[in-house]
């Protein structure tokens, strides 16, 4: 620190310095405000108390700032001082930059829209374990598509389900989820002591073949409630464009259909069969509008044609368009509208004109 250095610069100088730090104290105390407010709801009294985060830091600077042994070490010669702020500020930009990396990662096959269907989803499983608990089974594929979805609807039922839910499995699983959507202060909670109830130890069977999801989608109320924006019909050769889109379509609050990304678990390539084609079939019937993402790579796909020529059958005019760079397109391609993207906003191109995806999908 400089010579006479103020409370106000040592505190700015360490949120950015120390600024993974400075996140764990954001963090800290957003859970446990979120954990107070929670017990308050409840009729119970606050517990935890954490004060706001610059308060909280204050509190700590306070007594180094004051402290005059402390102070004189913190004081550095110019030359000394400036090389070692570079190195810290170098260490801070590097480390957040891994955790970015890792929460990107983590998130890379998630979808940040909320569902037209969660809401649903969301009254079905609290339905369901109080009037079936033993129904893992249901609860469970409730959290699996929970997962799939990052946004303050499914992570505030996550979080609930953390807090309240009895079976260990379902729970841990959404612990784990929350993990994975980048919240930091998220504990599993441990068991609850006493005696066991109907359900509290059954272990749920997942959803990991394309046998195991066609049979749900016949069978749940659950799936006949699913719906979807856009089923994007691709060649996963394609995968770093796809998410790109995926990204961009979500931004506009449109939720996607991509196999390998709502469907990962089951619909894995090395298992492909016929109850994979029964499968995609649903989904295209769960989908409002097509998009079509024509490269040389969904030109070879045997899939994709198929796919466009079910959803022309099944919904007319309800597709469209996108051919990255100058990829030549088959003939039959020039019968749809054209989508080009435009500063991160896909555009299609009709006869009154250009509109958004978005508003040509409420047409």
């Amino acid at each position: 620190m400089p010579e006479g250095f103020s409370e106000e610069l040592f505190l700015s100088e360490f949120k950015l310095l120390y600024s993974y730090f400075w996140d764990d104290i954001c963090s800290k105390a957003k859970e446990y405000n979120r954990m107070d407010k929670g017990r308050e709801k409840k009729g119970l009294p606050k517990i935890y108390f954490f004060p706001k985060p610059i308060s909280y830091l204050r509190s700590i600077a306070l007594p180094i700032i004051y402290n005059e042994g402390l102070y004189n070490q913190l004081k550095k010669p110019e030359k000394e001082r400036v090389e070692f702020r570079e190195n810290l500020l170098e260490q801070s930009l590097c480390k957040q930059k891994n955790r970015k990396d890792k929460i990107g990662q983590n998130q890379k096959y998630v979808q940040h829209v909320i569902p037209s269907y969660s809401n649903y989803y969301i009254q079905t499983y609290f339905a369901g374990k109080h009037q079936n608990p033993t129904d893992i089974d249901t609860r469970y594929a409730v959290l699996q598509e929970a997962s799939k979805y990052k946004s303050p609807v499914t992570i505030k039922f996550l979080y609930k389900v953390n807090a309240s839910e009895r079976n260990y499995h379902l729970r841990h699983f959404a612990f784990l989820t929350l993990q994975k959507f980048g919240e930091k202060e998220v504990r599993l909670r441990p068991n609850r002591k006493g005696e066991k109830r109907p359900g509290d130890k059954i272990v749920p069977n997942p959803i990991n073949t394309p046998e195991d999801l066609i049979r749900f989608i016949y069978n749940s109320q659950l799936e006949q409630m699913k719906t979807y924006d856009l089923f994007i019909s691709h060649s996963s050769s394609d995968s770093d464009l796809i998410l790109k889109m995926k990204a961009i379509l979500n931004s506009f609050g449109l939720n996607v259909y991509i196999d390998w990304v709502s469907d990962r678990n089951a619909l894995k390539r090395e298992l492909t069969n016929i109850s994979t084609a029964k499968a995609i079939i649903e989904r295209l019937k769960s989908s409002k509008a097509l998009l079509y993402i024509n490269t040389d790579s969904s030109f070879q796909s045997q899939w994709t044609p198929w796919e466009l020529g079910y959803f022309h059958a099944l919904k007319g005019n309800r597709i469209c368009v996108y051919t990255p760079n100058d990829t030549p397109k088959p003939a039959y391609i020039d019968i749809y509208p054209r989508v080009n993207l435009v500063d991160d906003i896909l555009m299609v191109e009709t006869e009154g004109g250009c509109i958004s995806l978005k508003d040509w999908l409420m047409e």
